[in-house]
């Protein structure tokens, strides 16, 4: 493999697979965000909050799939530590949930179990209480529930693989466990008050406060003709049953989809009496729809840690497009830059002193709007809507299962300059303008 430097292959490098993965505080890619805005920033609410906390708790975060949340879970985690002494697990649920697929109270709870009690194992010398409560639950489920999987070689992992890859076995655990959620219930929570005290006797600290942070949950996605059914089930999950999602003992951060806040207002009630945190874009406009300089500083400056010499592959003024066109989302900033990378490669093998330029950036920009795409009319009439009003432009509470849609499918965005409001994604602003020509022509 050659070693010989290469600017187009570093910078998409960096961009991309271990550079594309969350990021610890202390990170040599890591860029603050909202530190220097200390009353604005949803890592210290919720900081402050769990620091005060006695007993146990909930909080729940939200903010769109790769805009940086799971990055500043490890922030708060790295605040709890230091600044509260707090021992903290944190677990990804994309490694225990499906998450194209209708969620019930039974496989959460048995995902987060699982996950919960893999992170102790790593971290602790606890495994011998971690898997009494699978022994238990062994017995629990092939007795009782007769689900007969389970006699089988289970342990832990196996577990959360199959809730993950297997459909069916998913489907078959809540069928199974719909008469039985009491009981499940109940040994959850006491799991976790043993799992608490055991690892306050081995800190030795009968106060030690123990957080349990939950990321990843906010992937939760419906797909086609499923997709309403998996909005409900999160809804349901955490409203109709948001009792049974706190712990004895244990102070608890879910993440959640922002599509939540929508579907079930004032969620933040039901479950911990905390407002919902929301973790936002990058600010690269206003609501007036002006640039932003402090967030194109931002976005310009975590290039830089990752590839000092960007400059010689992409000029200035394209990059901060590029920032622009993706609305300060973290992840389709990075996935155009790649692109105008490898888009830049390939036309130098025809011209070796070619650079980038406006066709090159164009067609790039299109590929990402055509995922975005189509749009039904009366969605781009709504749309057009939302880019005015700069809210959800919310007319009846029948469209709600559609607002979850344009949350979900990233065509709206969330912002916080003073108060939040929403926009559309910059990039559907041409198919917005072009629909509205159409109607105009018809008239």
């Amino acid at each position: 493999m050659s070693t010989t430097a290469d600017p187009l292959r570093d910078l998409y490098r960096s961009l991309s697979g271990q550079g594309a993965l969350s990021l610890e505080p202390d990170d040599p890619y890591y860029v603050p965000i909202l530190q220097g805005m200390p009353d604005k920033d949803p890592i210290l609410m919720l900081w402050q909050r769990l620091d005060w906390s006695e007993s146990e708790s909930v909080n729940l975060l939200t903010g769109f799939r790769g805009n940086g949340k799971s990055t500043e879970l490890r922030r708060l985690k790295q605040l709890l530590e230091t600044n509260s002494g707090a021992k903290v697990f944190l677990v990804n649920m994309l490694d225990f949930l499906l998450m194209t697929k209708p969620l019930e109270l039974s496989d959460f709870v048995l995902s987060l179990m699982t996950a919960l009690g893999q992170a102790v194992e790593q971290d602790t010398g606890l495994r011998a209480l971690t898997h009494g409560y699978w022994e238990r639950l062994q017995n629990f489920l092939t007795s009782e529930v007769q689900l007969n999987e389970f006699k089988l070689d289970f342990t832990p992992a196996k577990l959360g693989l199959k809730l993950k890859n297997e459909p069916d076995f998913k489907e078959r655990i809540q069928n199974h466990l719909r008469g039985h959620l009491s009981r499940l219930i109940e040994d959850a929570k006491n799991y976790v008050v043993d799992l608490v005290q055991a690892i306050r006797k081995e800190a030795g600290d009968p106060d030690l406060k123990v957080v349990l942070l939950v990321d990843s949950v906010e992937q939760i996605r419906g797909v086609g003709t499923e997709a309403q059914q998996v909005h409900e089930s999160v809804v349901d999950l955490f409203s109709g049953q948001a009792d049974k999602l706190d712990f004895p003992q244990l102070h608890l951060v879910y993440t959640v989809p922002p599509y939540l806040q929508a579907l079930s207002p004032n969620q933040g009630r039901a479950l911990g009496g905390h407002p919902i945190v929301s973790w936002p874009n990058v600010h690269v406009r206003d609501r007036k729809g002006n640039d932003d300089a402090a967030g194109l500083a931002i976005m310009e400056a975590i290039i830089d840690q990752r590839q000092a010499g960007w400059r010689d592959v992409i000029p200035p003024d394209i990059l901060r497009r590029l920032a622009i066109r993706t609305g300060g989302d973290l992840r389709d900033f990075f996935r155009l830059i790649r692109e105008c990378v490898v888009t830049l490669s390939t036309a130098r093998l025809a011209q070796p002193d070619s650079s980038l330029d406006e066709e090159m950036v164009k067609r790039v920009e299109e590929q990402l709007r055509n995922e975005l795409l189509p749009l039904a009319a009366d969605d781009a009439r709504w749309l057009a809507r939302i880019h005015v009003a700069k809210d959800t432009g919310l007319e009846t509470t029948d469209d709600l299962p559609d607002l979850a849609r344009f949350l979900d499918g990233n065509l709206i965005m969330n912002y916080l300059n003073g108060e939040p409001w929403y926009d559309i994604h910059p990039l559907l602003l041409e198919e917005i303008k072009r629909h509205a020509d159409d109607r105009r022509a018809e008239e």
